[in-house]
């Protein structure tokens, strides 16, 4: 399943002609880099626990974020194709530079892999929070001012020993 579509990543650069003949690259290589991202994308997103059935319907902000992040995969890989062809003399047209695109890929990646996107796709995800999933404070998974009941009173915090 992709996200985005050839005329979105063409787009990005507004001197690639399509439909012509001879059409170098194809349509068809450029699907094969949407579906690629898509798959890496997906693969990421399941990961997390994002459920992508029907995700268009139910939360269009977040496939319009996976479909920008496959757009921006694919453009990539069509402007380091397009590049390519250009030669190193020939001027790149005011066309945006893949290797810009290639970062912002990877970087949204690293944030969806890191989960800055959890509150989009899950609502009740803790990932924006400050405190720990468990609700315990930093270093141990009780409160300070408890007394000491528990079982294994070797490591406190802020036991001196």
């Amino acid at each position: 399943m992709s996200f985005t579509t050839i005329d979105a990543v063409a787009a990005r650069y507004p001197g690639f002609q399509r439909g012509v003949a001879n059409q170098n690259p194809s349509d068809a290589q450029i699907q094969a880099w949407i579906d690629n991202h898509a798959a890496r994308i997906t693969a990421l997103a399941t990961a997390r626990g994002y459920d992508l059935t029907s995700l268009a319907a139910s939360n269009p902000q977040a496939y319009t974020l996976l479909a920008l992040l496959n757009e921006v995969g694919a453009a990539a890989d069509l402007g380091d194709a397009l590049f390519s062809l250009l030669g190193p003399e020939a001027s790149p047209q005011g066309w945006a530079h893949p290797n810009s695109l290639r970062k912002s890929f990877e970087d949204m990646l690293a944030e969806l892999g890191r989960g800055t996107y959890d509150k989009l796709f899950i609502p009740e995800a803790r990932t924006g929070d400050a405190y720990p999933s468990f609700g315990g404070t930093a270093g141990q998974e009780t409160d300070p001012d408890d007394p000491e009941e528990d079982s294994n009173l070797s490591f406190r915090k802020n036991d001196t020993y």
